[in-house]
């Protein structure tokens, strides 16, 4: 997503915790949209699901980016592994819980989950508000 890399580098200083949580809480709001959105709404329900995975790529995006500064240079790539690994992990068994939820019980707990879940995620990317760069740049510096 280049609008969440532009806003990282030019508007929020390379800072890319602001960014998260502002992506983050937008789905948060897109889903409460898309969730009381009239079933013959179908344009406002797909432009709602465009923004969804739009503000949904943004973090993802970012989260690896942030992982790879705030390590050690000779750690990028594991960081990045890491990161990675737990993304795939998490896409992998989350089908079967929301498919479940949504079969037993409906659009209305569906929707009760996912920003559950979404609100999770912004309270998550919370630390990463702060600017930690200049502290881990000097201490991998004394490495």
């Amino acid at each position: 997503n280049l609008t969440a890399g532009w806003l990282s580098d030019k508007v929020f200083t390379g800072k890319r915790g602001p960014v998260n949580v502002l992506f983050s809480s937008l789905v948060i709001l897109t889903l409460l949209g898309l969730w009381h959105t009239p079933g013959a709404q179908i344009i406002l329900a797909g432009s709602l699901m465009f923004c969804v995975g739009f503000f949904v790529f943004g973090p993802q995006m970012l989260i690896g980016i942030a992982a790879t500064e705030l390590s050690h240079k000779k750690a990028a790539g594991t960081a990045t592994g890491f990161i990675g690994c737990f993304s795939y992990l998490g896409a992998a068994v989350a089908g079967f819980p929301f498919g479940k939820i949504l079969q037993d019980f409906g659009w209305e707990l569906f929707f009760v989950v996912l920003v559950a879940c979404a609100t999770l995620a912004v309270l998550f990317l919370l630390p990463l508000m702060g600017d930690k760069r200049k502290e881990i740049q000097q201490l991998n510096a004394t490495r």
